[in-house]
Order: C-alpha cells, then structure tokens, then sequence
C-alpha cells in the first residue's frame, strides 16, 4: 500500500477555497508550484449551502459559512464525464473530496465514484466541516460508528490512496488518527476550520468555520501531536499558511505537505512565494 503521495511539489490547494478548479483559471495561476488540487466536497445529495452572508473578514482570522454547497455526487460524474474538468487534470494531480450526511451515504457516494478514481491521486473523506448539521465533524462523535464506516469504505476502495480529513474537535487529533491508519488509511488532513462565532454589523450571531492566520499555532501543534504518535502516516498540514515561514514551521513539526487554503483569497501568487521557498529548502 501506498504511503507517500508523488508531488513534484509538497504544495496543495486545499478543498474549499478552490472550488471545482474555476479559481485556478485566472490567467498566470502559478501552476508549477501546485503538487496538488483538491476539489470541493462532493456529497451524496446536492446541497444549495447556508444563505447569504456566508464570509466575514477581520483581523487575524475569518468566519466562513458556505455548507458544503456542491451539485451532489450525480451531477458531478456527469460533469466529470462531459470533461468539465480535464482542464484541471492537464494541470496537476487532484484529489476528490466526498462527504455525505449519514454513514450510509459516505459508502453509496463511495460506490458511485469507483469507476472514476483513475483520475484521482487520492481521494479525501470530510469528517470535519463544522458548517453543516449532518455529516462533517458529526461523524466522528460515534468513533465506534465511525471507525466501522473507515473499515467499510477502505473494502471498497482496497487499493486507493485514502485521506480522512479531521478537526481538533471530536477528541484529540491524534487519537482519531490513530483509528483511521488502524482501518488501513494512508492519510490524514490537518486541520479544517474550527467552529467559530462572531457579530455582523448590526449585531446579529453568525456560526462559522474560523481560518486565517490565527490557525496556524493550532494546525502546528495538531501535525506535532499526530506525527509524535504515528511515524509513518502521511500528513496533509492545513490552517493558517499566509507566508513562506508557515509552511517551513509545518515541515518541521512532521507534515509531509502544506495545503493552502483562505490565503489565494488574498492573493493566489502566495502559492508561487510559498513553492517556491519549500522546494529551494527541500534542496539544502
């Protein structure tokens, strides 16, 4: 089995903020610095998102509220079949990403896409999104229920590369990773937002997924605590990479490669600064 990803860059854009590969259409996308593109979650049934406003900047950090909108897991093949992404495929290697709002729709997504995951370099379950109220970060409040569904879905998927992309809330990380490499998994992505609350302006709550810069310390310790436990999982290190440093700090901590994720939102030519550092110190 499988244990490294094959990057010609440990650099990869994370799922969310990319969409289904439109960001990366803009003119001069830095794709030589890209190992990988994630796409968004694709989950069983299509799912329209939270009403707007769903993202809010300040200082440091940002609320973001999408819920996983997606055109469920039908619509997508077709769109894969159509060719809709072959751009993307000509670009870089991808991964899929699939979620679903109960166990029994992770496995059905699971089979829908098996005739499909020659395309794929992996393929990346969410059971972290705090911003839905089934599925996601849900999932893993029953880690008996859930380490059955890593069970079943690596029988149906026996020879492809699987990542369980996870939060801090639910347990401790490094716990929970522990029980994804025991169900066969080959790695993990660390961390996704983490449930978060703020006031618009005119004083109404909005519930969140928090990034940004702020992430960083929690993502840090997260990528120690797992690889601390486990030496030989290969680590996806996700949350708060804004510069050149904050991927050196996540190499250095254990991750064997960096996602970005809010940061292209500021400036997609962050990938260009950031591949550019990691591979002329992967050199030293």
């Amino acid at each position: 089995m499988l244990s490294k990803l094959n990057l010609k860059v440990p650099l990869i854009i994370a799922s969310g903020p990319g969409g289904f590969g439109e960001y990366a259409k803009i003119d001069g996308f830095p794709w030589k610095y890209v190992g990988a593109y994630t796409l968004k979650t694709v989950t069983y049934n299509k799912k329209s998102g939270n009403v707007p406003p769903r993202m809010y900047a300040r200082d440091g950090y940002m609320i973001n509220r999408i819920g996983l909108e997606n055109p469920g897991i039908d619509q997508f093949l077709d769109a894969l079949e159509n060719g809709e992404y072959e751009f993307l495929f000509k670009k870089t290697n991808v991964i899929l990403s699939l979620g679903g709002d109960n166990y029994q729709e992770y496995i059905e997504v699971t089979k829908k896409v098996k005739p499909y995951l020659h395309k794929f370099i992996a393929v990346e379950y969410n059971f972290s999104c705090p911003n839905v109220s089934k599925g996601g970060l849900s999932m893993v409040t029953d880690l008996i229920e859930w380490q059955s569904l890593l069970v079943e879905i690596r029988k149906e998927l026996p020879d492809t590369f699987l990542i369980a992309k996870l939060g801090i809330e639910g347990g401790f990380i490094e716990n929970l990773v522990e029980k994804a490499a025991q169900s066969g998994w080959n790695g993990v992505t660390v961390i996704n937002t983490i449930r978060g609350l703020m006031f618009n302006d005119d004083g109404e709550i909005l519930l969140g997924g928090l990034s940004g810069p702020n992430l960083l310390p929690i993502a840090e310790r997260a990528v120690y605590e797992v690889r601390k436990k486990l030496s030989d999982i290969y680590i996806i290190s996700s949350g708060g990479v804004y510069k050149e440093e904050d991927a050196k700090q996540l190499l250095k901590v254990g991750a064997d490669a960096v996602s970005i994720g809010s940061a292209i939102f500021q400036d997609e030519q962050i990938i260009s600064r950031i591949g550019k550092y990691i591979l002329e110190n992967l050199k030293k």
